[in-house]
C-alpha cells in the first residue's frame, strides 16, 4: 500500500499525507465511526469534507543546517461538513457521547541543503493513527521534547516511508517563504478496528491536501551546541482534506500525518488551531 503525502506550511521539511496542491482533486465527504472501536467513545458515525489539526512537535536541525529528525504529534481536533462541525471528539460533540481523542504519532528524519532556496529529502518516516478514551493532552519537557497524556491508545493504522519523496523552501525570509513536501508512505490498517473507516472503506485510495500554520507564538529555539538547534512546536494550527487518488492502487488509504518542519518562520496564512 502506498499513500501520497503533501504540506504547504509556513516551515520547509513539512510533511502531511495527501496528493500536491497542483494535482488535488476536489475534497469528498468522508465517514468514520468511533462506535466501531469498542471502549473508545458511544460517539456516532459521522460525515466530514475538512479535518482540522493542531501539531506538537520537536525538530532538530543538525550538521550545519544539512540533517533534520522529527517527533511528535498530531491531534485530530475537529470535524467539518460544509463548514459546520459534524464532530468534537474531545467535547462529545454533538449530543452527549463520551469524549475521545484521534490523534497522530510520528518520527522522521532527512537531510537538506542549508539556506534559502533549500532541498532535500527523507531518510525514515513512522507513524501511528491512534484513538484513546476521553481526552488527550500533548506537552513538553523542559528539552521540547512532547509526550501525550491520557487513557491508552487504540492503533488504528501504522505507516512508513516508502521512496525518499522531496521538501523545499523557497522565496523570502522571513514572511514570504514557500515551503512543500511530497512523499508516499505505506499505509496498514489494523483489521481488529475496520469498522471505523465506513466510507470510503480502508481499501479505497484517497490523497490528503493539507496547509499548517506555524507563527512565532507557537514556537520556541532550543540550542543544542554549536550550530545546532531545535524547533518545539507547541499547538500550531491546521486542517486536510481528502480527495479521490489517480494513484491505482486498489489497497491505499490516504489517511492524516502531519505538522513536521524545518525552519521557525512566521506565515502569512491565518491560523487554523483549534480547542474544544
Amino acid at each position: 500500500m502506498q499513500l501520497k503525502k503533501y504540506l504547504a506550511a509556513p516551515f520547509a521539511a513539512l510533511l502531511l499525507t495527501g496528493a500536491s496542491l497542483s494535482n488535488a482533486a476536489a475534497p469528498i465527504d468522508v465517514t468514520w465511526n468511533p462506535s466501531a472501536v469498542p471502549g473508545l467513545s458511544t460517539a456516532g458515525a459521522f460525515t466530514f469534507d475538512n479535518v482540522i489539526l493542531n501539531s506538537y512537535a520537536a525538530i532538530d536541525i543538525t550538521g550545519g543546517g544539512t540533517a533534520f529528525s522529527e517527533q511528535g504529534f498530531i491531534d485530530l481536533a475537529g470535524f467539518t461538513n460544509n463548514n459546520v462541525f459534524t464532530q468534537i471528539p474531545t467535547a462529545g460533540y454533538p449530543g452527549s457521547a463520551t469524549p475521545y481523542s484521534l490523534y497522530i504519532s510520528f518520527t522522521a528524519t532527512g537531510t537538506q541543503t542549508p539556506g534559502i532556496p533549500s532541498t532535500g529529502t527523507f531518510s525514515t518516516l513512522n507513524y501511528s493513527l491512534l484513538a484513546a478514551p476521553g481526552a488527550t493532552t500533548f506537552s513538553a519537557n523542559a528539552s521540547g521534547i512532547f509526550a501525550a497524556t491520557g487513557a491508552v491508545p487504540f492503533t488504528l493504522a501504522t505507516g512508513t516511508l516508502n521512496g525518499p519523496g522531496s521538501v523545499s523552501l523557497t522565496g523570502t525570509p522571513p514572511d514570504n517563504l514557500l515551503p512543500a513536501a511530497n512523499v508516499l508512505a505505506t499505509f496498514v490498517p489494523n483489521a481488529a478496528f475496520a469498522g471505523f473507516f465506513v466510507n470510503p472503506n480502508a481499501s479505497q485510495v484517497l490523497d490528503l491536501s493539507a496547509a499548517f500554520t506555524n507563527t512565532g507564538s507557537v514556537i520556541t529555539q532550543i540550542p543544542l551546541g554549536g550550530t545546532n538547534f531545535r524547533l518545539s512546536l507547541n499547538g500550531g494550527g491546521g486542517n486536510a482534506t481528502f480527495s479521490v487518488s489517480n494513484v491505482p492502487e486498489p489497497d491505499t488509504y490516504g489517511m492524516l500525518l502531519a505538522g513536521l518542519g524545518l525552519f521557525a518562520f512566521i506565515a502569512r496564512r491565518k491560523s487554523n488551531r483549534f480547542t474544544a
